[in-house]
This record gives structure tokens, C-alpha cells and sequence, in this order.
């Protein structure tokens, strides 16, 4: 395949990506009518654990014979440590910020997904290198987010440090949570990569997520303080469809562009999903449009051109 085709593949990749983890927060919105949020992020997790498991059940991926076959439950432990660095941890920190931090603040604290990811990359595979045009583009697309939330976050800080509440501690926590997403990224080129097929590679993440976020979710929601429990059609539709898509199917893409293209363009998703999210937001919810929002897109766009090197396009 040549240079060119690679490319298309990459960019269709990361485009799916960000599309389908920018429609969560629709469906977020609508699962909340009827589900705490330590109940939707447990459920997604669940859900879509057992998405992927029927997927492989029905044998929708093959199995490489040519490559040495490695055992599942050998590979638990990562599966786990991925799963709690992807999904556990980042979850109870960006919660526990979100108390003291406005949302337009901790978007642009875990915009520093693709700065951590770039630096650990370089740091940690051997076979990677770090450009200056790459360093520009991940640099800009920070700024683009910033520009996007901008406005938000002068009224967030202003608001917040006015009430006498220190925001070190939680941006810290924010910025570890981002810190946390970037690693398991690494993780999964390094200690996963091509021993698994896609699905069963995303499969064992959220397995591995799923055994260490259920007990905190039933801590937190304790369901069994609410059995007469009737949750309205709508948000059962839109918490299956959030598990199924943005909790299942999107790993598997997510998997794939990782392993193709390096866990620093693949974050370079953290930079589409707000973007994506706000423009569902203006055509399906009728929100009223940013005024910076066509700034944000550019410098984006111009981002996600400069992020993708040759290294990345011959992948």
C-alpha cells in the first residue's frame, strides 16, 4: 500500500475516532436523566466489554496463524493496568477536579493528552523520533483548543478564585489524569501491538477497565438503595448506545490507529472530540455556537496536517 492510501487510512481512522467520542457527550446528557455518573461510566465500560466479547464469539476477527499465539490471561495484567490508566484513575481525578474546575478548564488541562503522549513516545520507543513539525502541530493544537473554551476559562478562573478555593491541587489532578490517558496509550503500543487482533485487544482493555471501576461505581451509586428504579426509555437507548459505540467499537478503531500510525497521532483524537462535540451540540441540541469556534477549527485542522510526518504516513 502506497504512502498516500496509508495516509487516507490513518486520517479515516482518526476522524471515525473523534466522531464517534464526540457524540458521547449527547448521549451523556441524555443517559443522566435516568443514571448517576459513576453508574454511565461503569455500564459504558460493561457494555462495551460485551459488545467486543460477542463480536469475537461470533468470529468477526481471525485469528493470525502466522504469528505465535499468545495467551490471553497471560496478558491480564496489562489488560488491567491499561484499563485502570485508560479509564479508573483518569475518572475519579477528573471527577474530583471537576468539584473545584470548571469543564472549560479541565478541556483544556486534558488537551495535554498529545504534549504528554508525543514526550512519552519519544522517550520510550525506541524506533520513534520527535520532529519539530510534529512538536508545532501538537503545540498548535493545544492552542486551538484553548481558543475553543477560551472565554470559559477567564470566567472559571476568575469565578473560582474569587470563592477562596485553591486550584493548584485539582488542576494537578486533571493534568495527572491526562498524564495517565497518554500512558496507557504507550502502553498499548508497547506491551500489546500486534499479539492481539483489534477486538481482542480493546476487548481485554475494557475488561481489564471493568474489574477495577465496578467496585467505585457500586461504592459510589449503591444500587441496592434503589431498587424501585425506572429508568425512562430514552436514556436506556442512549446508555446502550453509548456503551456499544463510544465504549466498544471505538477501541477497536482506536487499537488500530495506534498500532499504524504511533500513540501520538492517535491522541491527536483529544483535540477533535471537544470540537466535534461542540458542532453535535449546535446542529442536533440547537446550542448557541461559540464565536471562536471557526478559529478552533482552523488551527485544528492545520494541527492534525502538521502532526501526521512522513514517519506517520509510510506506517
Amino acid at each position: 500500500m502506497n504512502p498516500r492510501s496509508n495516509t487516507i487510512i490513518n486520517y479515516g481512522l482518526l476522524a471515525g475516532t473523534g466522531l464517534i467520542w464526540g457524540s458521547q457527550f449527547l448521549l451523556i446528557k441524555l443517559s443522566l436523566e435516568s443514571f448517576s455518573p459513576a453508574s454511565i461510566a461503569s455500564l459504558r465500560v460493561l457494555i462495551g466489554a460485551l459488545t467486543l466479547s460477542l463480536i469475537l464469539v461470533f468470529g468477526f476477527e481471525k485469528v493470525d496463524t502466522t504469528q505465535p499465539a499468545v495467551s490471553f490471561w497471560r496478558s491480564l495484567p496489562d489488560f488491567i493496568l491499561i484499563g485502570f490508566l485508560e479509564g479508573t484513575l483518569p475518572l475519579l481525578l477528573v471527577a474530583w477536579a471537576q468539584l473545584y474546575l470548571d469543564g472549560s478548564v479541565t478541556a483544556v488541562l486534558i488537551g495535554t493528552v498529545p504534549l504528554f503522549t508525543t514526550l512519552l513516545e519519544f522517550l520510550f520507543v525506541r524506533e520513534s523520533r520527535i520532529s519539530a513539525r510534529k512538536v508545532i502541530g501538537v503545540s498548535i493544537g493545544f492552542l486551538g483548543i484553548v481558543v475553543l473554551v477560551g472565554p470559559a476559562i477567564l470566567t472559571g478562573f476568575t469565578s473560582r478564585a474569587s470563592g477562596g478555593v485553591s486550584l493548584l491541587l485539582p488542576a494537578l489532578a486533571a493534568l495527572t489524569a491526562a498524564l495517565c490517558f497518554a500512558s496507557a496509550l504507550l502502553l498499548i503500543r508497547i506491551r500489546l501491538g500486534s499479539r492481539f487482533g483489534p477486538i481482542r485487544s480493546a476487548q481485554g482493555i475494557l475488561w481489564g477497565s471493568a474489574l477495577t471501576i465496578f467496585p467505585v461505581a457500586l461504592w459510589f451509586a449503591k444500587p441496592w438503595q434503589h431498587l424501585d428504579f425506572h429508568p425512562s426509555l430514552r436514556a436506556v437507548l442512549a446508555l446502550l448506545a453509548l456503551g456499544i459505540f463510544c465504549g466498544g467499537l471505538v477501541y477497536t478503531l482506536f487499537v488500530v490507529l495506534i498500532n499504524r500510525a504511533g500513540p501520538a497521532f492517535a491522541s491527536m483524537s483529544n483535540y477533535l472530540v471537544p470540537l466535534i462535540g461542540a458542532f453535535l451540540g449546535i446542529f442536533i441540541s440547537g446550542e448557541k455556537p461559540a464565536s471562536t469556534l471557526i478559529a478552533a477549527l482552523c488551527l485544528i485542522l492545520v494541527s492534525l496536517w502538521l502532526s501526521s510526518d512522513r514517519e506517520t504516513q509510510s506506517s
